[in-house]
């Protein structure tokens, strides 16, 4: 294939390509679309389970063209459903032929075409779609006709079903992270009052790095029960209710202190320098400390680096 021909699927491959790092969403999403020309938007990445089901609401569509001469199909702009098995089979066919249009590809769920709208001046779709085949997909809109822009409303709601029919927002594999905070927000939260515990009742032993110690390991914990508080709205509701925010604010806390600690005890502005008679006892703090930074090492690898933490 000529360097020509691949040029104009170039950016569409990119596009692609970059929706795989895209993070999971598992929010009600409601968002206007104004005059986009783009082929390809990702709406939103959910796993589903044998439960599951998509919701989609459009209303004010219209489609505008650049070229008085283009005569837009409403069958070549539509929703699909996606799989990152299939994405590489969607990716070939594209290499194969660079005009080809995704909707009809076999390998994606095709949802709804515009050529389902109501007439205009509604021009509106309503629909929720079960997803049988579990698996993590993305929701696509694609505009396949040349020269147009697209302007609408959309409303999408993505969840899965409960043994109880109850909805849950939460993206599969994710439904358990409430009750596993919350169990980490305690946990957390008795190392906090065994530290103090420690640093109250060797008062002429410890450093005032010891109690920043011991406000890192509060921070965390209040980070995680807002963490558990954001996933159980989420879960339920579909949207945080503005314990993400929350959450962020006591993250951001907690990696200044942590690096604030490691810096602090690194330059050795607290001399670790005892006489013989509590020597015993900073032997046994400085194992504590050693271990309190590891973990600490390793909660931060694992926060920017999720994947650490399988198997």
């Amino acid at each position: 294939m000529s360097m020509a021909k691949m040029r104009p699927a170039l950016p569409l491959l990119l596009l692609l390509l970059l929706f795989l790092f895209s993070p999971s969403a598992a929010e009600i999403k409601s968002l206007t679309i104004n005059s986009d020309s783009r082929p390809m938007i990702l709406l939103e990445k959910f796993g589903f389970t044998h439960k599951g089901h998509v919701s989609i609401a459009v209303s004010s569509v219209s489609v505008g063209v650049l070229s008085s001469s283009v005569q837009p199909e409403s069958s070549r702009l539509g929703f699909f459903l996606l799989n990152e098995e299939a994405l590489l089979q969607v990716l070939m066919e594209i290499q194969q032929n660079p005009s080809f249009c995704v909707l009809d590809s076999h390998y994606i769920l095709l949802l709804f075409t515009f050529r389902d709208l109501s007439p205009p001046p509604f021009a509106s779709f309503n629909r929720s779609y079960p997803v049988t085949s579990p698996n993590e997909y993305s929701l696509f809109f694609a505009n396949c006709a040349p020269e147009t822009s697209v302007s609408m409303s959309l409303h999408t709601e993505s969840y899965n079903l409960d043994s109880d029919s109850s909805r849950d927002y939460l993206s599969a594999g994710q439904t358990h992270l409430p009750s596993l905070y919350f169990l980490f927000f305690l946990t957390y939260l008795s190392f906090f009052s065994l530290w103090l515990y420690i640093y109250f009742s060797n008062k002429l032993s410890v450093h005032p790095i010891h109690l920043l110690m011991s406000l890192l390991l509060l921070v965390k914990a209040l980070n995680l029960i807002c963490a558990a508080e954001d996933k159980h709205y989420v879960k339920v509701s579909g949207l945080p209710h503005g314990w993400d925010v929350l959450f962020y604010i006591f993250q951001f806390i907690r990696v200044v202190l942590l690096f604030t600690v490691i810096v602090l005890i690194g330059s050795g502005q607290f001399g670790f320098r005892c006489d013989r008679g509590n020597r015993t006892f900073h032997q046994r703090l400085g194992y504590l400390e050693s271990d309190f930074l590891a973990c600490g090492y390793y909660l931060l690898l694992c926060h920017y680096f999720p994947y650490c933490m399988v198997h």
